[in-house]
């Protein structure tokens, strides 16, 4: 990542057509990941979409729903996640401004109406979910250091295994509770598709994986993705409803 979650996890939601270098000569960590992060849209992109909370048998325990306004293009680069209730009221936002070469900048709003409050803890669960800020913004995409070390397959698709190490909390505020983290990326499209937050102890903290996505146009579109706080005996599915207005 280059310095310091799209990217959110919805600044990765979406990707550009063209195709990575040849599978056959991997590139360096830094480079895959700064190849994902070239792929998200510099045009305005909003994304509508919900969070359902179920445990291990199917129970559905809590619904939310979320909207995201991507603004890459912008100087400086800018995403706005926004956390509401079912009905769409807010809870909780929190908007990144990423200016390389400098640290991201983090703004915390809650409550309804929504008004300025202090940073969080990025990793604690969002409202009784299995997220965290650190994962809805896919911050780990920005580290640097780390190293490529093998190749398998995540649903049927060639992937590149890159291991990260989190940058020091004050390069990125997001990095505090993971040590590393180990990614999947797909070796021709460069898209995200797995992803496993480790602690100090090298034991998983937080698992996401990508369960579908669909191709419009020239670009592909995360549609549902799961993620999984170890221990908490529930996971939680974010399911992308709308971009732009229009069904997804």
């Amino acid at each position: 990542m280059k310095t310091a979650l799209a990217v959110a996890l919805l600044a990765v939601l979406s990707f550009g057509g063209a195709r990575g270098a040849p599978a056959e000569e991997p590139p360096s960590a830094a480079a895959l990941l700064a190849e994902t992060l070239a792929r998200l849209p510099r045009q305005p992109l909003d994304v509508k979409g919900k969070l359902v909370v179920r445990r291990r048998h199917g129970q559905e325990e809590r619904t939310l729903s979320f909207d995201v306004a991507l603004r890459w293009g912008d100087q400086p680069p800018t995403a706005r996640y926004t956390i509401r209730d079912a009905f769409g009221r807010p809870l909780e936002q929190l908007v990144v401004e990423r200016a390389d070469p400098a640290p991201p900048r983090l703004t915390y709003a809650a409550g309804n109406p929504l008004a300025p409050a202090p940073l969080p803890d990025l990793f604690a669960p969002i409202q009784q979910t299995d997220l965290s800020w650190t994962d809805l913004t896919l911050s780990f995409l920005w580290w640097q250091e780390g190293a490529i070390v093998a190749t398998n397959e995540v649903r049927g698709r060639r992937c590149y295994l890159a291991e990260m190490a989190a940058p020091a909390a004050a390069q990125e505020p997001a990095a505090a509770a993971y040590a590393r983290v180990r990614l999947w990326i797909d070796c021709e499209i460069r898209m995200l598709l797995q992803a496993e937050g480790l602690g100090a102890d090298g034991y998983a903290r937080r698992r996401l994986w990508v369960k579908s996505f669909k191709r419009v146009d020239e670009t592909w579109m995360i549609k549902d993705i799961e993620v999984q706080q170890v221990g908490s005996g529930h996971r939680t599915k974010l399911m992308v409803l709308e971009t732009n207005g229009a069904p997804l």
